[in-house]
């Protein structure tokens, strides 16, 4: 009779010994209260730290782990710097905006300039292919010569506009969707951290 008590006592306290370490490990874990700052324990491997969280306006101490702190300062830190970056995108596009003006402008006189240069180089042309006498078909060669490297430049001067041109449009495109872009970022990093931070992991 008293071995069937021992074993059944032995029985019982080893019951209570493997039902309690799960209790135990439970007991850290995201959210869960702590006390002592910066105190630091591992469970099942995995790290822990006694924090406020970031993702709270609560100043209470709770078990976070290294994940989630890590992705919860990651989404502050880009969440503050993210205003300071959507201004100096902002600040960008009314400079911008001049130079496009200024380069649509610029394309415009010089697309008039070529219009008339290659019109002049016709006429020219016309006049050569017609020409007699020795005397005007040199003048008149010596006159395609020079329309033709006015033609030239013009051409040259117009798409180094055009190519400028189109860098400023990109800048402005990028000056406008960047913040959005940056705004989601954010919004995902968010829904990120807060999955990782989920109260009980």
């Amino acid at each position: 009779m008293r071995k069937f008590a021992s074993v059944s006592v032995a029985l019982i306290l080893a019951a209570g010994f493997f039902t309690a370490a799960p209790a135990s490990a439970a007991a850290i874990s995201n959210g869960v209260s702590c006390t002592k700052l910066n105190q630091a324990t591992t469970v099942s491997g995995r790290k822990y730290k006694c924090a406020k969280n970031p993702l709270s306006t609560s100043a209470k101490l709770t078990w976070l782990s290294n994940d989630c702190l890590v992705s919860a300062n990651g989404y502050i830190k880009s969440r503050n710097s993210a205003a300071s970056i959507s201004a100096q995108y902002a600040a960008q596009i009314p400079t911008i905006d001049l130079g496009i003006a200024s380069e649509t402008t610029k394309q415009t006189e010089i697309q008039a300039k070529l219009d008339e240069t290659n019109l002049r180089l016709t006429t020219a042309q016309t006049k050569l292919a017609a020409a007699t006498a020795a005397a005007d078909k040199k003048v008149l060669t010596t006159a395609v010569t020079s329309w033709t490297s006015a033609v030239r430049a013009y051409t040259s001067t117009l798409n180094a506009t055009i190519s400028h041109l189109r860098k400023l449009e990109a800048a402005r495109t990028v000056a406008i969707n960047q913040p959005v872009q940056i705004a989601a970022d954010i919004a995902g990093s968010k829904s990120t951290a807060l999955m990782i931070c989920t109260k009980g992991l």
